[in-house]
């Protein structure tokens, strides 16, 4: 005669299990990053490709001075850069 107590702990780990489980497939879809290449969004495609150039060139940077990392930012007074300016701020204080 098998044992009710026995297949109530049972039940409860399955349970458990399941649980678990489920968790682990809900944080993996909450926390799952966009790819790499991705261009940043809500931005016009011009913004889009500037913020893409300048993230590779801030991890070029990153890669050849690990320890001593500055970055600094020339530009003119008027060109294309202007018109993206307020995107890149926003998306550099972002990250």
């Amino acid at each position: 005669m098998p044992n009710p107590r026995r297949r109530k702990h049972r039940t409860w780990f399955i349970a458990w299990a399941v649980l678990c489980a489920a968790g682990l497939v809900a944080t993996e879809a909450l926390t799952d990053s966009p790819p790499a290449d991705d261009k940043p969004a809500d931005v016009s495609p011009e913004c889009a490709d500037l913020i893409t150039e300048i993230e590779a060139r801030i991890a070029d940077q990153s890669d050849e001075n690990a320890s001593d990392t500055a970055l600094v930012w020339t530009r003119s007074s008027s060109g294309p850069d202007d018109d993206c300016l307020d995107e890149l701020r926003e998306h550099l204080d972002a990250d």
